[in-house]
């Protein structure tokens, strides 16, 4: 599972979800505190050497939850961007902090919601483009 395993960020990726946690609020702060813990330990690379295949700031990725074997399929983007409506989550909330920095394979267990629920990712590609 990813709970030993740092994160892989971009240094770009990095700095925004570094300016956006520092700036929250106390309440929103909360919502956040996964992602701050996994930041303190991620390995942080140049943009261009990160793999297609990481988990990014305006990554559309499809995970799966076990054991029920549910498909989900959201974008993971900055909070203003947000829009449940076209299944774009801000990094800010729980799916999305739960995800970033992790590839395609890897599987986790994490507590979303106030559920611990494993997921494996099966896919990740750009905001824009169209999954396997």
């Amino acid at each position: 599972m990813h709970d030993t395993t740092p994160i892989l960020l971009g240094k770009s990726d990095f700095r925004i979800l570094k300016h956006h946690i520092a700036h929250l609020s106390a309440d929103e702060s909360l919502s956040a505190l996964l992602l701050l813990c996994e930041l303190r330990s991620a390995i942080v690379v140049e943009d261009e050497i990160l793999p297609e295949n990481c988990v990014r700031l305006n990554s559309t990725i499809k995970i799966r939850e076990w054991p029920s074997n549910v498909i989900r399929e959201f974008s993971i983007v900055p909070p203003e961007s947000a829009d449940l409506k076209r299944k774009r989550i801000s990094f800010l909330d729980p799916w999305g902090a739960a995800f970033i920095g992790l590839s395609k394979t890897e599987k986790i267990e994490r507590e979303i919601n106030g559920n611990s629920r494993c997921f494996e990712i099966i896919d990740v590609r750009p905001l824009n483009t169209q999954l396997n």
